[in-house]
């Protein structure tokens, strides 16, 4: 589960691990990420793994996830969840802001398809959930970068079905 540190993907990682699944938390924020896994593993299941990673970073990802398969195996249900969001007019906008929330919202996805996909499709077995927004489909004031970013999402996931 990227984003695992907080929000969504906190609950998430909590939700799954009561099911008893194995659970792989990823965060760029490695202190909320551990604390993620340790409310996990003060519930009772010790199958939780917590890495700090950067899905923006492609090279990052792929070290991750080679580290993930060999410290706990082939990932069978991939939550693509990490996002940020930055409210703001495009004219307000830096150009590395554009490029870090289309990077972590849209790009990261491709990295870690890439890197858990084809275990998946060798053992024809696998889930992908991409965590979108009501944002793909309805815009909002100052949603310029985002909200195209959750559309991304939204489109991908169907090419992918």
């Amino acid at each position: 589960i990227t984003g695992a540190g907080h929000g969504i993907g906190k609950e998430l990682a909590i939700g799954y691990a009561s099911l008893g699944a194995t659970v792989v938390c990823w965060d760029i924020n490695e202190k909320n990420n551990n604390e993620t896994m340790n409310d996990i593993k003060k519930k009772g299941n010790d199958s939780v793994y917590a890495y700090q990673c950067n899905v923006a970073d492609v090279k990052e990802v792929f070290s991750v996830a080679k580290k993930v398969k060999e410290e706990v195996g082939d990932i069978t249900i991939l939550i693509n969840n990490a996002g940020t969001m930055c409210i703001k007019s495009l004219l307000e906008h830096s150009p590395d802001e554009i490029t870090r929330t289309i990077n972590v919202n849209v790009t990261a996805h491709y990295w870690t398809l890439k890197a858990f996909l084809p275990s998946m499709i060798e053992k024809n077995h696998g889930h992908i959930v991409s965590v979108s927004s009501i944002a793909a489909f309805y815009s909002f004031h100052y949603g310029t970068i985002y909200c195209p970013t959750k559309s991304a999402v939204q489109g991908n996931s169907f090419l992918i079905e």
